[in-house]
């Protein structure tokens, strides 16, 4: 008797590309650069301490005007841009301006989104478009090529976990603008030419005092997955120092946990934290800074409830 291969249903369907590749990708080693290069790359070795919004919205300003002011400098004085006669800037920059500076904790906002959104947006737009031109009524068609060029970006970033809403803006002027339709697939290269001096700009002034980015590529873990150590070879190696063995162990506790102490807060390379997971780690810190004050609170608190 045949027995039937049950499919999954829809709803229950989860691909996800970094479940494949991640495993490939190198560990981040932004540790091992000179701390002032490390912290304008955004790490850190404590969590960086929220700012109010008063200075996000005065750091977003400066981001922006400095960001854009950057690209559309370079677009206007290189002569190889201009060749292709590109417009004063595109337009979906603007709103790649806002997240890039104003909402930085967002995952739509790391650098893997920002510029592999924009770059597969505009592929996918370009692409899409020169499709659409092989017919003679293509102006009559480009509301229709617009909508199909946003929609398949959507699609291509959603599977490459590079979802940036401004890269869709890009795959749509690709249809929908005369302007950046006639430059072509050079749209391309403009395109990463302006997120790249976006970031290099935000990683300026968002880590003057804030933290940015959050990560490059993903906050899980990269790399080959480690294996229980073969215990058989771990009894041939020779005896170590008690000093090397216990630097060797603190070493590994600092990897892979999170580590809380009088003075700081250190958490392993690549583990990124959520605001409230920012505050309980400052407030376990500051009990053990003051003890006495905390047990004291407790006794008060206890002898009111009795």
């Amino acid at each position: 008797m045949i027995q039937r291969m049950k499919l999954p249903k829809a709803q229950e369907v989860d691909f996800d590309l970094d479940r494949y590749i991640n495993r490939y990708l190198p560990q981040p080693q932004l540790h091992r650069l000179p701390w002032p290069i490390s912290r304008f790359l955004g790490y850190r070795r404590v969590p960086q301490q929220e700012v109010g919004n008063l200075l996000v919205c005065a750091w977003a300003f400066v981001g922006a005007f400095a960001g854009l002011l950057l690209v559309m400098g370079v677009f206007k004085t290189s002569e190889t841009i201009q060749s292709y006669h590109p417009p004063l800037i595109v337009a979906s920059l603007g709103a790649t301006a806002i997240l890039d500076y104003q909402t930085i904790q967002s995952p739509l906002a790391q650098p893997r989104s920002s510029i592999l959104g924009h770059v597969l947006g505009a592929v996918v737009g370009v692409g899409i478009t020169k499709l659409f031109k092989l017919r003679s009524d293509f102006e009559s068609l480009r509301w229709v090529a617009g909508a199909v060029c946003t929609a398949a970006a959507s699609l291509v970033m959603g599977l490459t976990n590079t979802v940036h809403p401004p890269g869709g803006a890009t795959a749509l002027l690709a249809a929908v603008d005369p302007t950046i339709d006639a430059m072509g697939w050079f749209l391309v290269p403009l395109v990463l030419i302006g997120t790249l001096l976006m970031l290099g700009s935000a990683l300026v002034i968002n880590n003057i005092q804030r933290q940015f980015p959050m990560f490059w590529w993903t906050p899980r873990d990269v790399g080959p997955k480690k294996g229980p150590p073969d215990i058989e070879k771990t009894s041939e190696v020779p005896q170590e120092s008690r000093e090397r063995r216990i630097s060797r162990a603190v070493g590994l506790l600092r990897e892979n946990s999170i580590v809380i102490t009088r003075d700081q807060v250190v958490i392993p390379d690549g583990f990124t934290l959520g605001l409230e997971e920012k505050g309980i780690l400052e407030v376990l810190r500051d009990r053990l800074r003051n003890p006495d004050q905390y047990e004291s609170s407790i006794g008060d608190h206890s002898s009111s409830e009795s």
